[in-house]
Parts: C-alpha cells; sequence; structure tokens
C-alpha cells in the first residue's frame, strides 16, 4: 500500500477490499431489526413535552447517539468479516499501529427526506439540524441518524487531543449520487484552524472542487465524492473535511460503519499517521472547542448564517 496519498491529502481510498455477499446479509439483517421510515421517530407532542427522555443505564451516554458498549448495534453482529480483512487490517495498523484503540464504531444511517415527519421538516427548515437522534425513538438510537451535515472535521468532538487519529467507512449497500454520499475535501486539514461552522465557497459537485478561506486566504480544493459498492472502504485523518447532502427519497438508505481509530498513546514508534502529523505541520495542533458547543453559541448569532449561506440542506424541503 503507497501512503503517500494519505500522507499528502488526508484520504485514502482502500477500494472494494470487504466481501460484497456478506456485507448485503448485513444490510438484510439490519433491516429486519426494526421498522424502517417514519416509524423511528417521537411525535411531535412527546418532543414537546420531553425533549430529552431520562437516561438510563440502556440508553446512549450522550442520551441519543450510540456509545462505546452501550446502545450500539454494531456491537451486537458480527463484524469479523471485516474487521479480519487482511488489507483492512493491515493498512489500520500500518497508519496506527498494532495495538490501536478503537474509540468508536457505529452504524451510521443517511435518512431520506420522506421518512422524516412534516411537523420535524417544519422546524428543520429554521434551524440547523443534521443529527436527527434526539428525535429518534430510544429503542432505535442504537444507530446514528443524519440528514445531512455541513463540512466538518472528526476531531471536533475530541478536545484538547493528539491528531492521531482516523475516521474509517465501510459501505453496507451500494452508493449512488441520490443516496447521500460522502464528500471528502484533499488537503483541507490546511484549514483546520478554522472553527465550524467552517468557511467555504463555490462548493461546485460538478467539478468535484470546493473553495476553502480563511481571513484574506483562499484556496481551490479537489473533493471526493464517495459513491462505491458495498464492500468500498475509505478512510481519513480528523482533521479531513467532509460532509452529506440530504437526499428526498430511495428505496435504500445509505447505512454504512464508521470507526473512530486512534493511535494508542503508550507507542513510541512512528506510523503513518506520525508521518501526517510531521509532514503537515499539526504535531501541536490541539482542538479547543467541540462540535456541540460551537453550535449552541452561534445559532442565534450572525456567525450561523454561514450554515445557511453554505449548505445546500435547504432546497430538499
Amino acid at each position: 500500500m503507497d501512503y503517500k496519498k494519505f500522507i499528502q491529502n488526508g484520504y485514502l481510498n482502500l477500494g472494494e477490499i470487504i466481501d460484497k455477499k456478506k456485507c448485503r446479509d448485513l444490510y438484510k439483517k439490519i433491516e429486519s431489526s426494526r421498522d424502517w421510515g417514519e416509524n423511528l421517530f417521537r411525535s411531535e407532542n412527546d418532543i414537546d413535552e420531553n425533549m430529552w427522555l431520562p437516561k438510563t443505564k440502556y440508553s446512549p451516554p450522550s442520551k441519543t447517539n450510540p456509545g462505546k458498549n452501550i446502545c450500539n448495534y454494531s456491537e451486537k453482529v458480527d463484524l469479523s468479516f471485516i474487521e479480519k480483512n487482511t488489507t483492512f487490517k493491515k493498512t489500520i495498523e500500518d497508519i496506527c499501529g498494532p495495538d490501536h484503540e478503537i474509540l468508536l464504531k457505529k452504524f451510521v444511517v443517511a435518512t431520506p427526506r420522506d421518512w422524516v415527519p412534516n411537523w420535524l421538516h417544519e422546524r428543520m427548515k429554521k434551524n440547523y439540524i443534521d443529527n436527527l437522534n434526539p428525535f429518534i425513538k430510544n429503542e432505535y438510537r442504537d444507530f446514528t441518524y443524519f440528514r445531512g451535515i455541513d463540512y466538518h472535521m472528526d476531531v471536533m468532538d475530541r478536545l484538547n487531543t493528539k491528531l492521531d487519529l482516523i475516521t474509517v467507512y465501510v459501505y453496507i449497500n451500494d452508493v449512488t449520487d441520490e443516496m447521500s454520499p460522502l464528500h471528502v475535501v484533499n488537503k483541507s486539514h490546511k484549514f483546520c484552524n478554522t472553527i465550524f461552522p467552517h468557511p467555504y465557497e463555490d462548493d461546485d459537485d460538478k467539478n468535484k472542487t470546493v473553495v476553502l478561506t480563511d481571513g484574506n486566504r483562499k484556496e481551490k480544493m479537489t473533493k471526493e465524492i464517495l459513491t462505491g459498492n458495498a464492500g468500498n472502504v475509505y478512510l481519513w485523518s480528523g482533521v479531513t473535511y467532509h460532509r452529506t447532502k440530504p437526499f428526498k427519497s430511495s428505496d435504500k438508505p445509505r447505512i454504512s460503519l464508521r470507526y473512530t481509530i486512534k493511535k494508542n498513546k503508550d507507542l513510541k514508534k512512528n506510523f503513518i499517521i506520525d508521518e501526517f502529523l510531521e509532514e503537515n505541520k499539526l504535531l501541536n495542533f490541539r482542538n479547543v472547542k467541540n462540535n456541540t458547543s460551537i453550535i449552541t453559541e452561534k445559532k442565534t448569532s450572525k456567525e450561523y448564517s454561514n450554515f445557511n449561506k453554505n449548505s445546500n440542506n435547504k432546497k430538499f424541503y
């Protein structure tokens, strides 16, 4: 495996390395695990009376999203055909070391518009809402459900940590342009000093480019739109910009498996992730604000208009 592209771009496409049939069998198992569609959602009255459900020992640690060893469907199914895959395993060990830590693995659902109740659509028009889990019934919160999300970095939710972590995405079903594929921006780690929502212009899907900005600095970047088949695996650094855009409807929603993996802090030997950090002068970078606090701060400020200015979410309503 040539890791020069990862070191330069912060992104790597491993190709269709996972057994397709086993991925599709897993997808069928997931399909049968619940009544997919509007039934996933709580009622408007329930939300108005009690937005945050009481926490129990079975609830996600954030009250809404799956956590490690808590309310997590990915820990209830056999994923050995992925995690023991020779290429998958070797690539992660090459990048993060043999004793790497899986901080979290979970299934992520790109939720079609026609699943979302009309009353919630009205709220989403008025406010920036990407993570739908607060509106999902408690028993179904063992997945994370998104309705599009603006450009962000995964390190955002890990304060003051070294950037020796990666995100790994496994497509469980075939993903077309119409199914909210991920958009990943090459070399976007150059702009990791900006805070969410990250400023950008001219997000062009046809030419696969986006202009990232930071004060007077502007740079046109190429991006990857990750359409692919069941068994495709992609990975990127914790400071690589990526997003999804919402979609109207689909017979098959995109359901993907996402891993957040970090180098073991006790490993002194350098691996590919260390080369990435050194090459890009990120060894001393630390994130000082997280996603939740930034959205809370900016919802009522003028800066929050960046969501409406940049996001393509509104045209789907």
